[in-house]
């Protein structure tokens, strides 16, 4: 059984690029692949707690958060000691990872899709 990691990258409300890679965890979730997630950029501001969308933009992805789990998607990462972490209010449930910790991850997984 592969092993897929997804790398969100993008802003999420700038393209569709955030939402395609929560859809394909999603997806591959519902068919019983294991599948993480790894946040890094633009797509941080996906963990900022007070989003509010514009009709334009989509249905507020943060929601999506928190029902991860029903998923068994319980593998969040972050790079730890990013300045927009401190600055900005964050979903609980992303573990941070050291810089070295961070390149080796990728390394782990069959599968890495970047969005």
């Amino acid at each position: 059984m592969k092993h897929t990691l997804i790398h969100l990258n993008s802003s999420p409300y700038s393209s569709l690029a955030c939402k395609e890679g929560l859809d394909l965890a999603l997806v591959l979730a519902t068919f019983e692949q294991p599948v993480d997630l790894c946040l890094s950029g633009a797509a941080l501001a996906l963990l900022t707690d007070n989003q509010e969308p514009t009709a334009e933009q989509g249905k507020n992805l943060h929601k999506l958060l928190a029902g991860l789990e029903f998923y068994d998607i319980e593998n969040i990462y972050i790079e730890k000691n990013h300045s927009w972490l401190e600055d900005n209010p964050t979903w609980q449930g992303v573990q941070p990872l050291n810089g070295d910790e961070w390149q080796t991850m990728f390394s782990q997984y069959q599968q890495v899709f970047r969005f």
